[in-house]
Formats: structure tokens, C-alpha cells, sequence
């Protein structure tokens, strides 16, 4: 039939069995609160000159806890709901003398919450020698007094404050101190918020003594730093005479004492003559040694006092502290893990003090048997040891040295013998660690260009073959053996070879494993790890031989003889086919990501390695795939496109009819045509190109007909547009609870597209439930609009570029836990809206995560199965780590960790802030479809337990299965 005849039955076939492949659509959820329905401005005002109303009047107002913002967006509950928790009290003056003072009170309800506090309740109960002075004016609503009781109960809006002020008069004989408490209450907030406002009301200074010491934790036969800070909360002091005394505690020796202090062994004494302003303090110190007491010894320090003839004698609370010891926590890793043969390897050995100061530390550890020590440390006996001055507290030290791994595999270094001991006569041996060392391990490959082609020389006709030879580790290959075997390749001898890189081999014939081979060479040599080594020829071969289909081969076997054991033979081979026909070979490029709506462009290059074609001329066709609109005038060479039907449809088929081909030929120009990416795709469809074939005549009287050679598959994921790759960032990631912690989010909106972007908009959810914003986002462009629970941005984003956003909250003193700010950036060409999110921590403990890979993925029955475990701490610092691993059913352990009964365990010391560690194992798989490791998981001192997900990796049965070339009759 002809070549039109042929196209059409060619496209009737190709139609009925063509197929799409597309990822599934993955549906990005919005965030629990939509903003859509909820946005709606609160009234707020500002009542003028109210500090100078303040001092008489009780005045009740609803003001902005800052200039008003462009909008408000309060959170409908049970999402929303008010915080009051920021709210406080004040009073004027704070210290007063007797005879009679105003006492002038201003509360702030301040709601940092995402609701309106509707009929909050504030209580106030005067305190005991007060009046009120009956001075309550108010706007709606009014307060209520009703004896010795202030109420309001009234609306604290989303995203404002209001505001009480009122007077009490203090009785003139009353001396001491006003404590006046408020307390704000609301059905919607966990718990009544309590607000306290004090007054001191004296005629004379008021001395208060308070003690600490320093180290936290003291060791016995060591130093004890004792301050005592004397504050005045009265009425200034003015060249006051005071006396600081403090009993000496039991089981110290004073080795010092500060500021002018004496002492006659059983106290020490401070005289002085001080002035001192309201809050002023001064400190007092001195030092003792502690006795050689058991560790766990408690020292009492409960008599110290300071005295004055005006204020009398004052004495501070009862003080205590133990005496700890040392407390050494000691590990040890090896890198690389597993070790190599013939390499070197490192032992780290990692520790870390959580007692008392350790000083003049000495460190040992003895060399295990089958390896030579090389360096660190210093060497003697077989005995490497360090010295460390001092280790306090909390700190870490590392020491290192490294060993020297001979020829061997399959061989366990046990080391169980490494200790540190201190001047403290504390002594804590580390635990065992066992290695089992790892040979090399050989990946090889192997290529014939071109894997078909006509009889004999010739012009065009030769071929290539490349072997190549790669050591994965972790050991060192020293004189491994490769056999390189030839079969029906023209390799007349070994200086036809050559290597990359370059050596000097003259490549010796050899045996060859089986008489399907002609030639066979050897090689012998030194291949480290991660090392890589290419066989090829100096010049193209010819080939032996001319039967249609007969085969030529390249084979390269490798193995590796130790001193313990020999690796297995790894066999590569590339298996080329000798025609008397054409043989027309395509390859298609295509972009490997596209964004909807954008134009890719495919390209197609074809070219003969076989026989010239016959008439008549050979043609190219290509399916346009689904999901994309061909742009017709983009295809080249005057390709024609038509519509055709079969049993899924309608497709579009370009064809083009090309030049004949002689052996060797190649088109000049490739084939092209553009699409565009249909607009409604979701982020990670696969646009896959898998239908496109050439198409050549064959005149040969055994193989009449039209022969075709299909393309693989060309695939490219659909992209949302650059904005998914914005991120966000937070600093601190950890932080101690307490006052004043700051939190710094930096949002990078990047758009990593070719095309600008304009109209992005960012809404920002602030963590509003356990911090406060400070009202200070800026932006490197675009308008930002912002309230007390969100953050908007608005703004251009050119191509291959970013804007940045910073801003800041200030946590809540009171908040232990995980604090998530997370960013909604929406554009309209976006499917989805992109959630990024940035994570800190508040808290005292670590945080840890534990997570796991598998490789390779997947897995041949029989082969080995490496895992990864990484152990990431998120807070503060960890000590005294074990990790676990239970053995994955159906396979078998090899080396890595320890290995204790049906789990693998490893120990670390310590993991710190940020810090992450890796510990790994292998296994060999048995005959099963997949293998499961769910059970893994890592524990710490302090408590903290974190386990892993589970890992699921595919096994593949049987060997690998080589497709050179497909070729089917017309």
C-alpha cells in the first residue's frame, strides 16, 4: 500500500490504544476561616485630652489600641473570639507619704483578639483604708459603684481598647503598701484576666534582701558564688547606714568576699552607707568553697539580713542548693558509616557535662583490633587520649581520630573500650559501638552507538561501545579485575582500548567467559569510591558478521578480590542488532515544566543507522497530546496537521514527510511545533507525548513493507506559576518561654516564572492566640493594610524576582508551645491559592522530628536496601539520644547501628538547637512485592519521644531487561 494508505492505518491503530497520563489532582484546602461574608468595620473613636481627665473623673471610653488601620477583619467564632489577656492597670503616683494621697487608677480592657468581647464584665474592689471619691462620670455604658465595688460591663470591640479611670483617696494614718487588683472576665477567654496596680505608702525607705548563686549546679571542692541585692521599694535613702550579714553555710570555706565585706570565717559582714531612689539596688557578694561532700548534698543558707537604724532589720527567705557532681553523657560515631576497605575511617566520639564543672578531664580510647591507628589525639600502647581542661555545665567537646581499614569486608571493629574520667574522680565509659566494614560496590553500564546498523565498514557504518565502570563505596577497590568481551565487534587488540581518564593499561587479552564472545580484554586496577572509570575504543569498530538480526554485544564483568572475600560478579551489557535494512531512529526533547497557559515548543530529531531508505520517502507523525492547543503555524518543514477519529476520540496528528536517509544521515533541522498548555490544569498534570513514530519503506523482497520506530514517552508536568515557590521564614525558631520574646517573619513572595505578575495579594493570618503584632510590617513594594489578627499585601511581582515582607510579634509571656504564622498568596492564574507557613518554638525542651528514606527505590529481590534516618532537633537542647529501628519484616540485617535482638539502636550525646543527624543501615530484601518500615523512633533525657512515619519501598523481581530496539512490520 502507499505511504497515504499507510498513514491512515497506521493513525486508525494508534488511535484506539492511545493513552494519558496525569498525576492526581491534588486539592489545596483553604484555611478553617474563609474570608469571604465576615469583613465589616468596627466604629472606633478617640476621646481627646483624656490624660488630663484621668486625674478626676472615671471616664469610660472605646479607642484604637493604635492609629486605625484601613479595615478590620475580625473571625467569626468559634475561630474568632476575644483576647484580653494584654490588658492593664496603672496608677499615680507609685509611692506616696503618709498623711493622705490621691490615688489616680487608669485599666485598659485591650482586646488583641480576632472577636469582639460583647458584655465583658470588669470588677474592681477598692482596697481596704481607700475611699472613692464618688468622681465616676462615663460615657455609655455607665459604671456601676456600689460600696467598696467598681463594675463595668460593656462591648471591647475587635481590635480595640477601652478605657477606666478613677480616684481613691488613701487614709491618712494608712502606711504600707495599696495593692489594687482589677479583674476583666468573658464568657469566650480561658480564664479571668487579673490586673494589678500597687502604691507604696511610707514615710521612710523599706529595705528588701534577696539571695542567688552562682554555678546553677555546684560541685563539691568548688567555688559558690553567693549575691545578695539589698532594693529599697520606699522613700529614697540618703545616706543611709546599713549592715549586710550572712551566715556562712555549713560545709563551705569563704574564699572571698566582695565590696569591702569582712569576715571572721562564720559570717560575713558588710557595713556601708548608702543613698538609694525607689527600685534601686545594690549587690553584695562573696565566695566560698564547697566541702568534699557527697554528691546530692543539700546547703542551707537561711540566715542573711541587712539592718539600718531607720528601716530596722530586714532578713531574706531561706536558700538552698545541692551539691551534683559531674554527669557525663558519652557517645561515639564513625564516619563514613558503614565503613570502607582500604579507606580511612573516623571515630567521633561526643561529650557532654550535665552535673557540676568537671575539670582536668582526661579521655581514652583504644584502638580496636583490625584497623591502624593514623592521627588524632596522642597515641600510645595502642591507646589514643585527649586532655580537656574544664567542662561546665550544659557544654559539649568532640574529639576525634581516624583508623586506617585494610583490605577486608564483611569484618566487625568492635570498639567498647573508650572512657572519660575528671580530677572529680568521675570516670563514665562510653557504649559499645560495632562497624561492620563495607567492601566496594560496582555499578557498570554499557552503550553500543548506534544499536543498529548495516554489515561490515564503510562509511557511517562503525560503532562505538562504551563500558562504564563506577564505584558506589564506601570501600576502596585496590587491583579490581574488569574483563571487557566483544562479541561480532571488530576489537582486534588491546591498544584499540582506551580509558577515561587516561592510563596506561595495555589491556592484555583475556578469557572470555563464553564462546558467544570473539575478543575479550582485562583491566586491572585501583578504583576509590565514588570513582569512575570509561572503556570505549580509540576509533569506531567495525563489526563481524552480516545475517539480518544477528546481534553484536559489549559486555564488561567486574569483581574485586579482598583478603576476607570477593565481591560478586556485576555484569553490564548493550546489545546492538545488524540489519540489512534502514534503521531510523527519533529522539524528542520537550521542557520538563510549563505553566498553564504557556507555549512549549517539541523538537524531533531523526537519523539512519542502518542501510540508505528506499522509495518512498520516509514520513514522521506525532499525536498532539491532550491538554494543550496546537498552534498550527508553529510547525516547521511544511508539516501538514489533520484531525483523525478512533474508539477515544478525536486527535489532532501532525505528519512530515522527510528526506531520504542514507546511513549514517541525519535531518539537518529537527522538527518543531509549539502548543499552548490549556489554562485549567491542575499543578502536576503530566502533559505526556508518547504517540509519535517514523516511518520508512523497505524494498528488501523478505521484508516488503512499512517499518516503523516509535519514540519514548516525552513527559511535562504542568507548573503552577512562580508564586508556589514563595516561602517564609522566622526567626527565632526557638525561644525560652518568658517576657519579651520577639519573633521576626520574613515572607519572600517570588515569582520564578518568565512572566510578570501583577495583582498578587497576600493575607496573612497572624498568630494572634498566643502573641501580639506590633504594628510594623513593611514591604519592598506594594501597599500593606493591616489589623491586630492579619496582615494583607497587595502588589506587583516581575519575573524571576521577588518582594519581601517582614514583620513582627511579640510573644505571649505566658505561652509554651508551637507557634505557626502562615501566609495565603493568591493571583488570578492561580488554580489554588499557595499556603506557606514559618514555625517557632516556645519552650524549655527539645523538639524532635525523625524522619526516614529508602534507597534505591525501587528495590531488586535479593539486593541490598539502604535506610537513611534523619533526627532533627526543633528546640532546645537534647542529650542522651537513642535511636531505634525495628528490622523491616522479610529482610535480612547487613550492617549499620547496633544491632539488638530484632532492632538496630544507635546513641548520641547530644543534638542542639537546629541540629540535625543522620544514622543509617542496611539490609538485604527478600521475595516480597514491597517492603514496610514503620517502627523507628528516637527518645532523649529530657523526656521527649518523636516517631517516624512509615516507608514503604517497592521490590522489583528479576533481573533488568534490556529493550534496545523496537521495530514493527507495516
Amino acid at each position: 500500500m502507499g505511504r497515504t494508505d499507510a498513514q491512515d492505518w497506521f493513525l486508525r491503530g494508534r488511535l484506539s490504544c492511545f493513552s494519558a497520563s496525569k498525576k492526581g489532582e491534588s486539592k489545596m484546602a483553604y484555611l478553617e476561616h474563609s474570608t469571604v461574608g465576615r469583613r465589616g468595620h468596627l466604629g472606633l473613636s478617640v476621646l481627646g485630652g483624656l490624660a488630663l481627665l484621668a486625674a478626676v473623673l472615671l471616664v469610660i471610653v472605646t479607642m484604637s489600641a493604635t492609629p486605625p488601620v484601613a479595615r478590620a477583619d475580625p473571625i467569626e467564632p468559634p475561630g474568632g473570639y476575644p483576647k484580653l489577656s494584654l490588658s492593664v492597670k496603672t496608677v499615680t503616683p507609685t509611692l506616696a507619704a503618709t498623711g493622705g494621697v490621691t490615688l489616680y487608677y487608669t485599666i485598659q480592657i485591650q482586646n488583641t483578639g480576632a472577636y469582639t468581647a460583647f458584655d465583658a464584665t470588669l470588677t474592681d474592689i477598692f482596697p481596704a483604708g481607700t475611699t472613692y471619691n464618688g468622681d465616676a462620670s462615663s460615657s455609655v455604658p455607665t459604671v456601676t459603684v456600689t460600696s467598696d465595688t467598681l463594675t463595668w460591663v460593656g462591648d471591647v470591640g475587635f481590635d480595640a481598647t477601652v478605657v477606666v479611670s478613677f480616684s481613691l483617696s488613701v487614709d491618712p494614718t494608712l502606711s504600707g503598701t495599696v495593692r489594687n487588683m482589677a479583674v476583666i472576665s468573658h464568657p469566650l477567654i480561658p480564664h479571668p484576666v487579673a490586673a494589678t496596680a500597687e502604691t507604696v505608702v511610707t514615710d521612710h525607705p523599706i529595705l528588701t534582701i534577696e539571695k542567688s548563686s552562682a554555678p546553677a549546679k555546684p560541685g563539691a571542692d568548688k567555688p559558690l558564688i553567693y549575691t545578695l541585692v539589698v532594693a529599697n521599694m520606699g522613700q529614697p535613702a540618703v545616706n543611709l547606714p546599713i549592715t549586710v550579714t550572712d551566715r556562712v553555710p555549713a560545709s563551705t570555706t569563704v574564699l572571698a568576699v566582695g565590696g569591702g565585706g569582712t569576715t571572721d570565717g562564720s559570717v560575713v559582714t558588710w557595713t556601708r552607707t548608702v543613698s538609694l531612689d525607689l527600685g534601686d539596688t545594690l549587690p553584695f557578694t562573696f565566695s566560698v568553697t564547697v566541702g568534699d561532700v557527697p554528691s546530692g548534698t543539700v546547703i542551707a543558707n537561711d540566715e542573711y539580713r541587712v539592718a539600718s537604724p531607720e528601716t530596722g532589720v530586714t532578713a531574706g527567705e531561706p536558700y538552698t542548693v545541692t551539691i551534683v557532681a559531674p554527669i557525663f553523657l558519652l557517645s561515639k560515631e564513625t564516619w563514613p558509616d558503614p565503613p570502607g576497605s582500604n579507606r580511612e575511617m573516623t571515630y567521633i566520639l561526643t561529650l557532654v557535662n550535665v552535673g557540676s564543672l568537671a575539670e582536668s578531664l582526661v579521655i581514652t580510647d583504644r584502638v580496636p583490633a583490625g584497623v591502624t591507628y593514623v592521627r588524632g589525639g596522642s597515641e600510645s600502647d595502642g591507646v589514643v587520649s585527649w586532655t580537656y581542661p574544664r567542662l561546665d555545665t550544659g557544654q559539649a567537646a568532640q574529639f576525634t581520630y581516624t583508623v586506617y581499614i585494610s583490605d577486608v569486608m564483611g569484618v566487625s571493629i568492635v570498639n567498647a573500650d573508650y572512657w572519660v574520667c575528671s580530677a572529680e574522680e568521675v570516670c563514665k565509659p562510653g557504649e559499645r559501638v560495632t562497624s561492620t566494614v563495607r567492601g566496594p560496590t560496582f555499578q557498570v553500564r554499557a552503550f553500543l552507538d548506534p544499536i543498529a546498523k548495516k554489515p561490515g565498514g564503510g562509511p557511517g557504518t562503525s560503532v562505538t561501545p562504551t563500558l562504564v565502570l563506577r564505584n558506589l563505596g564506601p570501600g576502596n577497590a585496590l587491583d579490581v579485575y574488569a574483563l571487557l568481551a566483544f562479541g561480532d565487534i571488530s576489537v582486534a587488540q588491546g591498544g584499540d582500548l582506551r580509558t577515561i581518564p587516561p592510563s596506561a593499561w595495555p589491556f592484555p587479552r583475556a578469557t572470555c567467559p563464553s564462546a558467544s564472545y570473539d575478543k575479550c580484554y582485562s583491566w586491572i586496577g585501583d578504583l576509590g569510591h565514588g570513582e569512575t572509570i570509561t572503556f570505549t575504543t580509540v576509533e569506531p569498530q567495525t563489526t563481524i558478521g552480516g545475517e539480518e538480526g544477528s546481534t553484536i554485544t559489549a559486555t564488561l564483568i567486574v569483581t574485586d578480590e579482598l583478603s576476607t572475600a570477593t565481591t560478586s560478579p556485576i555484569t553490564g551489557t548493550a546489545i546492538g542488532k545488524i540489519t540489512h535494512l534502514a534503521n531510523l531512529n527519533l529522539r524528542k526533547t520537550a521542557p520538563p515544566v510549563i505553566g498553564r497557559g504557556q507555549v512549549m515548543t517539541y523538537s524531533i530529531d531523526v537519523w539512519n543507522s542502518a542501510m540508505a531508505t528506499d522509495a518512498p520517502n520516509p514520513y514522521l507523525l506525532d499525536f498532539v497530546p491532550l491538554n494543550v492547543q496546537l498552534i498550527t503555524s508553529s510547525i516547521s518543514h511544511g508539516g501538514t496537521v489533520r484531525t483523525v477519529s478512533g474508539t477515544l476520540g478525536t486527535m489532532q496528528v501532525i505528519s512530515w514527510t522527510l528526506p531520504a536517509l542514507g546511513t549514517g544521515a541525519r535531518l539537518e533541522e529537527p522538527r518543531t511545533f509549539a502548543v499552548r498548555v490549556n489554562d485549567g490544569l491542575v499543578s502536576g498534570t503530566q502533559i505526556v507525548n508518547q504517540w509519535y513514530t517514523v516511518n520508512w519503506y523497505e524494498n528488501d523482497p523478505t521484508y516488503v513493507g512499512w517499518k516503523t520506530n516509535a519514540g519514548g514517552p516525552v513527559t511535562t508536568t504542568v507548573k503552577e506559576i512562580g508564586l508556589v515557590d514563595s516561602y517564609k521564614l522566622v526567626t527565632p525558631t526557638v525561644a525560652s518561654p518568658g517576657p519579651g520574646n520577639v519573633l521576626t517573619y520574613t515572607l519572600h513572595i517570588v515569582n520564578s516564572g518568565p512572566l510578570s505578575l501583577t495583582g498578587v495579594t497576600v493575607y496573612d493570618w497572624l498568630p494572634w492566640q498566643s502573641s501580639t503584632y506590633q504594628r510594623d510590617a513593611v514591604a519592598s513594594a506594594g501597599q500593606i493594610v493591616s489589623d491586630i489578627v492579619s496582615i494583607q499585601w497587595e502588589g506587583d511581582v516581575p519575573a524571576f524576582s521577588a518582594q519581601v515582607v517582614t514583620f513582627t510579634v511579640l510573644v505571649d509571656a505566658d505561652y509554651r508551645g508551637l507557634i505557626t504564622n502562615t501566609a495565603v498568596i493568591s493571583h488570578p492564574d492561580l488554580l489554588e491559592a499557595v499556603l506557606v507557613d514559618a514555625v517557632a518554638y516556645i519552650t524549655d525542651e527539645p523538639v524532635l522530628q525523625i524522619t526516614k528514606s529508602a534507597s534505591p527505590d525501587p528495590v531488586d529481590q535479593g539486593a541490598e536496601l539502604g535506610y537513611t534516618i534523619r533526627v532533627t532537633n526543633l528546640g532546645q537542647q537534647a542529650t542522651n539520644l537513642v535511636i531505634t529501628d525495628v528490622l523491616p519484616a522479610n529482610t535480612t540485617y547487613v550492617a549499620g547501628g547496633k544491632l539488638v535482638g530484632n532492632y538496630i539502636r544507635w546513641q548520641s550525646s547530644a543534638l542542639g538547637p537546629g541540629e540535625s543527624r543522620q544514622f543509617s543501615f542496611q539490609v538485604l530484601v527478600g521475595n516480597v512485592q514491597e517492603v514496610v518500615n514503620r517502627d523507628y523512633a528516637v527518645t532523649c533525657a529530657e523526656g521527649v519521644f518523636a516517631a517516624g512515619a512509615p516507608v514503604v519501598t517497592r521490590v522489583r523481581g528479576g533481573g533488568t531487561i534490556f529493550l534496545p530496539l523496537v521495530m514493527r512490520n507495516g
